[in-house]
């Protein structure tokens, strides 16, 4: 069995006695959406490791873009030819190309390595948020989203990045690298769905994945992460990677 399913459970118990413990504090109705979001959450991830390992990753990829295509459509329905919907159409149609490329040239372990690191960065960025918050990050784009809960997700996003490292046959410093540059492309995704969300004036893009919110709301630092790195390729690494398993065989 892959690593990643002892890595991930490890995670997932980790991040349950962080939420109990958060949630210690919490309403009678706020632990229920709490745990209601974690649970639902920890079943998409299932749904995407599986989706990478079995190679139909592509597929749910698609279908991520597709729908998150029609919540956009749906949410600017009331100004279809406004400059600000038609800019927002632009932008995201940039993005998921660039995801969808990216779920096409990478090999299998790295896009496992590369998720896990999502993964973990989007659930601990919650959790730690939860428990030790107090600076808001952007509160005139997303009120709830923390300093600390930001520094704990990006710690462990870089801890998942080294634990996945011989997956791809890098080294240490390669993989704290890429834990670093999928930090900050996961919260440049987060941050930018947030602020477009306050511009529309909506709480979520939809409510179509229960405790999620919408697809744009659950996959914004995926969908981010995935242009982010086939940039990444076909400008700086193309031809300079032969020793990391990053590439679908062909």
């Amino acid at each position: 069995m892959h690593p990643i399913v002892y890595y991930a459970l490890f995670f997932a118990i980790i991040g349950a006695i962080g939420m109990a413990i958060a949630n210690l504090k919490a309403t009678k109705e706020i632990r229920k959406k709490r745990w209601l979001k974690y649970f639902i959450y920890i079943l998409i991830t299932i749904l995407i490791i599986t989706a990478i390992g079995f190679n139909f990753f592509f597929w749910i990829s698609l279908i991520i873009v597709l729908a998150s295509l029609i919540e956009l459509g749906i949410n600017n329905r009331n100004n279809p030819k406004s400059l600000q919907t038609l800019l927002s159409f632009t932008v995201f149609l940039i993005v998921a190309i660039g995801f969808l490329l990216y779920s096409r040239v990478f090999s299998w372990p790295f896009l496992l390595f590369i998720y896990f690191q999502v993964f973990i960065f989007d659930a601990f960025c919650q959790i730690t948020g939860q428990l030790w918050g107090k600076h808001q990050l952007a509160p005139s784009i997303s009120p709830t989203k923390t300093i600390e809960g930001l520094a704990g997700g990006w710690i462990c996003c870089i801890l998942a990045a080294i634990l996945g490292e011989a997956w791809i046959k890098a080294n240490i410093a390669q993989a704290a690298l890429f834990g670093l540059l999928t930090g900050f492309a996961s919260v440049c995704g987060d941050l930018s769905a947030s602020y477009y969300k306050r511009k529309l004036k909506i709480k979520d893009y939809s409510n179509w994945l229960p405790g999620q919110g919408g697809f744009l709301d659950r996959f914004d630092s995926l969908l981010v992460v995935g242009l982010f790195y086939y940039l990444l390729y076909i400008l700086f690494l193309k031809g300079q990677i032969s020793d990391l398993k990053l590439l679908v065989d062909r």
